[in-house]
């Protein structure tokens, strides 16, 4: 048995182990496994809290399928609150090594509801950083099929790859059909996230997001970054968004280039988990 607990932010929800505690086994089918709805935990990915040399801590990440991804923005937040709720870290400033670097959290308590405030680091535009199998400075506003629709879409890479696309009507489009085949597309060699979204105003936006690895969520927090960072480039939106989720708000900030994500966390469940590989 392996001790584990269970948090979501927004309702991206996530399986937390601690490194020592699943070392021997494969991550990936560990995730595959824990994960499952119906024959495991059920969550939207998997997370592991290891020691770093350059950090407080070390997040790993893996989705639902099985895939490692970089970071996760939902998943952070989370992993933040289970570090300081098991006094692994005791200050309210922690520095998470990722995949995608160092990551600075500033942690809070409002209203007995965890907080944290992320910097999400840096947005990256080239198409090889990505990455994308197209030769292009950046992909910005490009036309892109998907069955009877074609999106204009712009991509870039925060944290992890995803896709913007902006849309009229969000709730009569359909985000499984469209989000799963333009995660596919051969422009992504490592498939990308797909984010749909709507402008409301200069300083309002809906987000619903396609993950790759987990689909549809309640929430993404890199992909609402991501989309916040497109929209303002694009001249629709200030530099601080409150953007609406299936699962509640996120508020994105952009100050001197570094992009801020503000959420909650919530711890679900802790409990044993009878492993068995062998399936």
């Amino acid at each position: 048995m392996i001790k584990f607990e269970k948090y979501h932010g927004l309702g991206n929800d996530f399986i937390i182990f601690l490194e020592d505690d699943v070392k021997k086994y494969n991550y990936s089918e560990l995730a595959k496994q824990v994960c499952h709805r119906n024959f495991g935990i059920g969550a939207d990915g998997m997370i592991v809290v290891a020691k770093s040399t350059i950090g407080d801590v070390r997040m790993i990440f893996f989705n639902a399928d099985g895939s490692e991804a970089p970071m996760c923005g939902n998943g952070v937040r989370c992993f933040s609150h289970y570090v300081r709720n098991n006094n692994i870290v005791s200050k309210d400033i922690i520095n998470v090594e990722t995949l995608a670097g160092i990551i600075k959290i500033e942690t809070s308590i409002r209203n007995n509801k965890f907080f944290a405030k992320v910097n999400m680091g840096s947005p990256i535009f080239t198409t090889k950083n990505i990455p994308m199998s197209i030769d292009k400075e950046d992909y910005i506003l490009q036309d892109i099929t998907s069955f009877d629709k074609t999106f204009k879409i712009s991509s870039l890479f925060m944290g992890t790859t995803h896709s913007v696309i902006i849309v009229d009507n969000i709730e009569n489009l359909d985000i499984i059909k469209y989000g799963s085949d333009i995660e596919n597309n051969p422009l992504f060699p490592k498939k990308t996230n797909v984010n749909f979204v709507e402008v409301i105003d200069n300083k309002n936006i809906i987000v619903k997001t396609w993950e790759r690895g987990a689909g549809f969520t309640y929430a993404c927090g890199t992909g609402t970054c991501a989309s916040v960072v497109m929209t303002h480039k694009l001249n629709k939106t200030e530099n601080k968004v409150t953007a609406q989720l299936p699962g509640g708000i996120l508020i994105i900030e952009i100050i001197d280039k570094s992009v801020f994500m503000t959420g909650p966390s919530e711890k679900i469940a802790e409990g044993q988990y009878f492993i068995n590989l062998a399936k």
